[in-house]
């Protein structure tokens, strides 16, 4: 009989129309369903309607407190950081690479005289390895050392910004 009343409704109307009142009720149906479903409030049974966080909550003048402490972030930080998590800077100061590289340099060099050149001092020191340089004031010899002053027994050089004598 539904078939019949179905095959009857087809011929009068067509296929097409009764396609298109279908998907338009599914469209309908769909618009709905979601209308509720965000209006609701999603409630399972055994729970409580509203979840508090009572450790998060902080009272207004215990947050006026905080806001006001003299404790600065790097005192906060301090209290949660793992202990060995940086390396301290000490070792940038200290710097024992370079005096390691201060002290092969300076025993390299070797000074082996003073003399008066056109009434200019001029040291002659020797490099190992390279020979021996004639050295003014001012002068930087293979940038290994600059040359400070020279003195009647001895010439003030820097070696990577550390200041050092060289002496007869």
């Amino acid at each position: 009989m539904l078939q019949i009343a179905l095959n009857r409704f087809i011929q009068r109307v067509g296929l097409w129309w009764l396609l298109q009142v279908i998907l338009g009720m599914g469209i309908v149906t769909t618009v709905t369903v979601s209308i509720l479903h965000i209006a609701l409030p999603v409630h399972v049974h055994g729970e409580p309607a509203a979840v508090t966080a009572d450790e998060d909550l902080v009272s207004g003048n215990e947050l006026l407190e905080r806001l006001q402490s003299p404790e600065t972030t790097g005192d906060r930080l301090s209290r949660v950081m793992r202990p060995g998590l940086f390396k301290s800077a000490t070792p940038l100061r200290d710097r024992p690479m370079a005096d390691k590289t201060i002290e092969r340099i300076r025993s390299l060099l070797k000074l082996q005289c003073i003399v008066e050149i056109r009434g200019e001092p001029v040291a002659y020191v020797n490099v190992q390895n390279s020979g021996l340089k004639k050295c003014r004031v001012g002068d930087s010899v293979e940038d290994l050392f600059t040359v400070l002053g020279i003195h009647e027994k001895s010439v003030d050089i820097t070696i990577i910004d550390h200041r050092m004598t060289l002496s007869l």
